[in-house]
Parts: C-alpha cells; structure tokens; sequence
C-alpha cells in the first residue's frame, strides 16, 4: 500500500506498519465483537449510553439542523460516491492497490455491518429497528481511512506517525457522523463504536492483506533483496 524501500536486512521499510496495521484491526473486530456480545438481544440504552447521549444532546441541540446534514457523509449514496472517487484518484496516481481498497474496504465495511445486524439483534427502542453497528460511522470511517491510506502513499512518515495519521481520519470523520447520529436519535453511542470499529477492522485488515501480497509478488519477481528474478535475466 506505500513505497517501499529495502533495509539491510532485505525486509521492506513497510513491515513495521503492515504490522500496525494488522494489530490494530485485531484489536477493533476485538472490541466490535465484545460489545456486540454485550449489547445482543438489547432494546434499552445502557447507563453509559444514556450518559454520553445526554452529553451530546447538550452539546450539539443548538446546532440540530448542522448535526444532522453532516450525517450524509455517512449515507450508502455518499460514500459508494467517495469510494468510486476515491479509487479513480488512486489509479491517476498508479496505486492499483489502493484503488481495489478504495472499493473494497468500504463495500465490506457495509456488508460486513449489514450482516451483523441480525446476528446481534440489538434495536433502538422495543420497535426499533437493528441498530449494531452504525451503518453511517462505519461508511464514513472507511472512507476517511480509504483518504489517508492514499495521502500517506505519497509521503515518507514513519510507522508511527503514519498510524497516528489514520486514526486522527478515523476519529473525526467517525467522531463528527456517529455523534450526529446520537444526536438526531438514530443510534445509541454504543452502536457508533461498534461501527467505527468494524471499518478500523475491515480496512486496516485489508490494507495489512493487500501490502503483504504485493510484497510477495515483488519478492517473486525481483529476487529476496531486489535482485532480478529469473524472469528478468537474459
């Protein structure tokens, strides 16, 4: 997913955020999953949710018409629109890799959510309908992920400083349409969580995925440590 650059060794430059990523995808579908657990069959807002939707209530009422336009950064429509931006950006800058993430990772952050709904059976009110996880957190962090994966292919940061990046995309984008959707009374707090998660996992994963695949297929044909493969000898 990013320029890499042989070390001594013959490992890639990469390696250590593949391993970032990878880490941190384990860790969200760790989380999604204990929750999901916990809220399974659920109707009723826990007493964190009650507390951090009171919060919120007072923060964002007397903005309620702003809050909830910024809940279309979340909506199916924007972000199949964003992703197929996204992926046409991708292949102008040669960054095939990202342009297949810029479709997948959001594609299955939504199917992966979908799926989830019935499975953990969690409503928002006795007649509500399936609220675990967020739909709209999840879309908008996958795009917001898709954004600063693609920014990050084009500069030299350090592992660290390219997860602090990621996260800080994650967490507004996420941030800013999960607690709209507290706001306006679509979801409780516990449901944008679970969705932020389940796109941290889906596209940090596939990121992870898709960069150790490219390295395999360089490997093959360049040689262990950038020599040229066979194919490329006379």
């Amino acid at each position: 997913m990013t320029t890499t650059r042989g070390t001594a060794g013959g490992r890639p430059a990469t390696d250590g955020r593949r391993q970032a990523f990878a880490a941190l995808a384990l860790a969200a579908a760790a989380v999604v999953v204990a929750l999901g657990v916990h809220v399974a069959g659920g109707s009723a807002a826990g007493r964190v949710d009650g507390r951090v939707t009171a919060a919120v209530d007072t923060l964002t009422s007397p903005h309620v018409w702003t809050v909830r336009e910024l809940t279309t950064f979340g909506s199916p429509p924007f972000v199949v629109a964003a992703a197929l931006v996204l992926a046409v950006v991708a292949l102008a800058l040669r960054e095939r890799l990202l342009a297949l993430l810029a479709l997948a990772g959001p594609g299955l952050t939504g199917l992966t959510i979908m799926a989830m709904k019935p499975v953990v059976g969690r409503t928002l009110g006795a007649d509500g309908g399936h609220a675990y996880p967020s739909g709209h957190t999840g879309g908008a962090t996958s795009v917001a992920l898709v954004v600063g994966l693609l920014l990050l292919s084009r500069l030299r940061v350090s592992t660290g400083v390219a997860v602090a990046a990621l996260l800080a995309f994650a967490l507004v984008a996420g941030g800013v349409v999960g607690g709209g959707m507290v706001a306006i009374g679509a979801h409780y707090p516990t449901d944008t969580i679970g969705g932020f998660g389940t796109a941290v996992a889906v596209v940090l994963g596939l990121a992870a995925v898709a960069d150790l695949v490219a390295e395999r297929l360089r490997t093959r044909t360049e040689g262990p440590a950038g020599e040229a493969g066979p194919s490329a000898r006379p």
